[in-house]
């Protein structure tokens, strides 16, 4: 009677098809879209700082950042991961201020300030004592949050140069249905964003094109041939100005990427595409 076997629970997403396609907004669903994100570990490139960066006057190769995060074990992921992503920013901050605050009023006391509140009485002696005691899980929770702050600095560096906020307010548009009772302005507005050299790479403007088709009473068939081959064009004339990302979009970013220029993984994605 108290033994339970596991239930399958297998959902058709026949009816929802651009949901897992759209951009995301939330923190885990970001760095999962713009980062490399596998099992728990997160992994993205940094320039390097201080000396090596200026050596021989020529850019020297990104670092390598690998961190695992468990929302099970990570409170800040636990409260945050569905979180909008500026709010992670921001609590991330106001996290990671308090805590630095509460650690250096501890070192404060040990280093001699609470010293001569002792001989009044035991009770500032036990909460020094507590106050110590507590160091070791504050710097922890310290650590944990400053992993974070590289996470979403990296995020928040993937996500401005590829505008991701206009492909997810457009798709969410799109999706909603916004656009439905104009559908020439849906037309123009995804064959602008998806020709901008200046915005996104490859899979943010195939990905938009897909839902721009999938958005039920929004494109004709004809209108959707028209977007795809713009994009195909201006790729093909103007390339993208954002190299395919480390993450969801599969693997680091490649050095040939600019403005002009396609990429032999680029050039197979929009083939694929």
């Amino acid at each position: 009677g108290g033994h339970h076997r596991p239930v399958l629970v297998v959902m058709d997403r026949n009816m929802d098809l651009i949901t897992p396609i759209q951009h995301a907004s939330t923190y885990q669903a970001l760095v999962d879209d713009v980062l490399d994100h596998s099992a728990n570990r997160v992994e993205f490139d940094v320039a390097p700082e201080g000396d090596a960066a200026g050596r021989r006057g020529r850019a020297p190769p990104p670092v390598r950042k690998r961190y695992d995060v468990d929302p099970d074990a990570d409170p800040f992921l636990g409260r945050h991961r569905f979180s909008p992503f500026p709010e992670a920013i921001e609590s991330n901050g106001a996290e990671l201020q308090d805590i630095t605050a509460r650690e250096q009023a501890i070192r404060s006391k040990t280093s001699g300030g609470g010293a001569g509140s002792d001989a009044a009485g035991g009770g500032n002696s036990s909460d020094l004592s507590a106050a110590v005691e507590s160091l070791p899980a504050l710097l922890d929770r310290k650590k944990k949050l400053e992993v974070h702050t590289s996470i979403l600095q990296a995020a928040m560096n993937e996500v401005a140069s590829r505008d991701v906020p206009a492909f997810f307010e457009l798709e969410t548009g799109l999706a909603s249905g916004s656009y439905r009772n104009d559908t020439a302005k849906a037309k123009a507005d995804v064959t602008g964003l998806v020709t901008d050299p200046a915005k996104g790479n490859v899979c943010d403007k195939v990905r938009l094109v897909l839902v721009y088709a999938l958005s039920n009473g929004v494109g004709s068939t004809p209108d959707i041939d028209d977007v795809a081959s713009a994009m195909r064009e201006s790729l093909e004339t103007r390339g993208s100005a954002v190299g395919t990302a480390a993450g969801g979009d599969g693997g680091a970013p490649p050095a040939a990427a600019s403005h002009g220029t396609l990429t032999p993984d680029d050039r197979s994605r929009l083939d694929a595409g």
